[in-house]
């Protein structure tokens, strides 16, 4: 009897050491996995985000979080042009914003190629006076990531909790790392051979299974007639493939991998506990709850006020934006009136004008299950 009470006290002991041993496990893979990805932390040249924002404009309140994600390209543009000094031009601006009260996103897709006017953040007179340039070019040298930040408050009054940096190359990469990634291609991609500047198709509309280099392909084109404006759209269908793999294909192993294959290619101010709060709450979002939308306008010549020759940009509706921005990214209690927003105006737009309604990755599913229901045959793979 008194050795069965001795065996019965010893479980209390026994139970807790193995907690302690799984507590100690999870600590120990946790950290190992912290070591893999540590260097997303280091934001260097990148810098801490302090956006300035007008006292006079109310913030929405806790109801909505908002990341800015922006993609930065290292090559020279489409002129040759290295204006950026190594520093690299933002080819992808997304702003990121999470309704929390009704567990939606809504992400606005700004062309690389808006114009903010002559001068951007900090008076510094522009060179293609386009946004993708200010990033390397704004008054902050410290700190790159207040330039574009700042430039996006000027411009969109759109407040900014935190950020993450992409070099282009990390698509690339993590689509490899992936084994390829099935993907509905809307159109055909083409681009112009730089020898005898004829057009190559380089993948055909339809389903293909695309390697790395060829997402890469697709995501930079801008051989079309609305360069900037359709590069954006066809981007929302790969947006969409990634969200279908990671929500119904991907196992944690996967996670893991792909994490760490393009870790060297990101910086956040996010930290570690942050980044699976928000994990976890993107993974209880559906496609259908995911909004995404192109800023309105077209595009537009101007002459550079540096001098040189004459540059297209995408002039953005003013009175439209605002509309967009009251309507799907600001409390509706909270309007923020067009004339606020410090964008270029009184110019016509000689090629058309795009107002785009938006629509969810849900939409995108739909419009690609229409399409396919059309066609006869498709591709399997995409190298």
């Amino acid at each position: 009897m008194e050795q069965h009470k001795k065996r019965r006290r010893r479980w209390p002991l026994v139970l807790i050491c193995v907690v302690l041993a799984l507590v100690l496990a999870v600590a120990g893979v946790a950290a190992y996995m912290y070591s893999q990805i540590s260097a997303i932390f280091d934001t260097g040249e990148v810098g801490s985000l302090s956006q300035t924002q007008d006292p006079d404009i109310e913030a929405n309140g806790e109801r909505f979080y908002n990341l800015l994600v922006f993609g930065i390209d290292y090559d020279a543009d489409d002129s040759g042009r290295t204006y950026a000094e190594g520093k690299g031009n933002t080819d992808v601006i997304l702003y990121v914003q999470i309704d929390r009260d009704n567990r939606k996103v809504n992400v606005l897709q700004i062309p690389r190629d808006s114009w903010y006017g002559e001068t951007m953040v900090g008076g510094i007179t522009g060179y293609q006076c386009k946004i993708n340039e200010v990033y390397a070019n704004g008054p902050d040298q410290d700190h790159l990531v207040n330039n574009l930040a700042n430039q996006i408050y000027e411009m969109y009054k759109l407040p900014i909790d935190n950020y993450v940096y992409i070099e282009m190359d990390a698509f690339k990469t993590m689509i490899d790392v992936m084994g390829g990634i099935e993907m509905y291609v809307p159109w055909d991609i083409v681009y112009i051979d730089k020898d005898t500047k004829e057009e190559v198709l380089a993948v055909p509309q339809g389903r293909h299974k695309v390697s790395g280099d060829a997402a890469e392909l697709i995501l930079r084109n801008r051989n079309y007639a609305q360069s900037d404006y359709k590069r954006l759209e066809t981007q929302q269908y790969f947006y969409a493939a990634v969200m279908e793999y990671f929500l119904n294909e991907c196992t944690l192993a996967g996670y893991y991998d792909t994490c760490r294959s393009i870790a060297p290619y990101l910086k956040t101010d996010l930290d570690i506990t942050e980044i699976w709060g928000l994990y976890a709450t993107m993974m209880q979002v559906e496609p259908s709850d995911i909004y995404v939308v192109r800023s309105p306008g077209g595009p537009l010549t101007i002459d550079p006020p540096r001098g040189g020759d004459p540059t297209s940009v995408y002039y953005t509706d003013r009175d439209a934006m605002a509309q967009l921005l009251n309507e799907h990214f600001r409390d509706p209690e909270m309007p923020v009136e067009a004339e606020l927003l410090n964008l270029p105006t009184g110019y016509e737009w000689p090629l058309g004008k795009n107002i785009d309604p938006g629509r969810t990755l849900g939409d995108v599913d739909q419009a690609i299950q229409d399409a396919e229901s059309g066609q006869t045959a498709s591709s399997d793979s995409a190298a």
